[in-house]
């Protein structure tokens, strides 16, 4: 089990967590004094931490041993993805966090079909990253994506034109192009290890929003014939991505 600190440790050093941490630890984990776990530093380490104190409020423990993480993906995959109801949208942090995505951006698209409300908007991010560092605790990741705030297709084309990065617009009514074959769209992209990958929401991205994608650079993408829920396409797609750029650099 990892957790991720805010800050570098040293060896023999003392750790304190409270919050939602030390909930956690004590009432999730059922933690004891003399318990070992693992966190990640900022600066990639892998420290153990073997616990002295655990109250109702707070856990307090000793750094034992310090190494390095495990290796951070080969690829870096940035998800624009459209924002879908709440469970969905949720289920979506959670999976793509697990296969490796390093970023996530929410997009607003005409298809979208809950717009979260201005005032709730920071609130909102904020419980979207705890639950991508959740999945991320959860399944030892040595890194978590951060979500950002939501913003409008156009904003994300202007956004992403800016990072100079290649980029794959995916829409099912591509199913049947052979040019949009993945591994061919891939293979014909050039060397490079980052890629940003836009998802529609519930219903994908409309003709005009496909159009101006492709328009602005994006390069047309399937997943082939069947028909994904919003939430499956974009872990599908993150995941042979990252496979694809990982295992098979040209």
């Amino acid at each position: 089990m990892h957790l991720f600190l805010d800050h570098d440790v040293h060896e023999n050093e003392s750790v304190l967590f409270t919050g939602e941490e030390a909930h956690y630890l004590a009432h999730v984990l059922r933690r004891r004094p003399g318990d070992e776990f693992t966190v990640v530093t900022p600066a990639g380490q892998q420290a153990v931490i073997r616990l002295t104190v655990v109250s109702r409020t707070a856990v307090e423990g000793q750094v034992v041993a310090l190494g390095e993480a495990p290796p951070l993906p080969a690829a870096h995959v940035a998800l624009y993805a459209g924002l879908l109801k709440q469970k969905g949208f949720e289920l979506l942090l959670q999976k793509t966090t697990e296969v490796g995505a390093a970023e996530i951006y929410p997009l607003l698209t005409e298809h979208t079909v809950v717009r979260p409300r201005p005032a709730r908007l920071p609130a909102q991010v904020e419980r979207w990253n705890k639950i991508a560092e959740a999945a991320g605790r959860q399944c030892q990741s040595p890194t978590v994506p951060v979500v950002h705030m939501p913003r409008e297709f156009a904003e994300a084309l202007r956004h992403w034109q800016a990072q100079d990065t290649p980029g794959l617009i995916f829409e099912l009514t591509l199913r049947d192009e052979p040019a949009a074959n993945l591994r061919r769209v891939l293979g014909e992209r050039g060397k490079t290890d980052r890629l940003a990958v836009f998802i529609g929401p519930e219903g994908g991205f409309s003709p005009e929003e496909l159009q101006t994608g492709l328009d602005a650079g994006l390069l047309p993408a399937s997943l082939g014939s069947r028909i994904l829920r919003a939430e499956t396409a974009a872990v599908v797609a993150v995941a042979l991505c990252l496979y694809e750029l990982s295992h098979n650099p040209r």
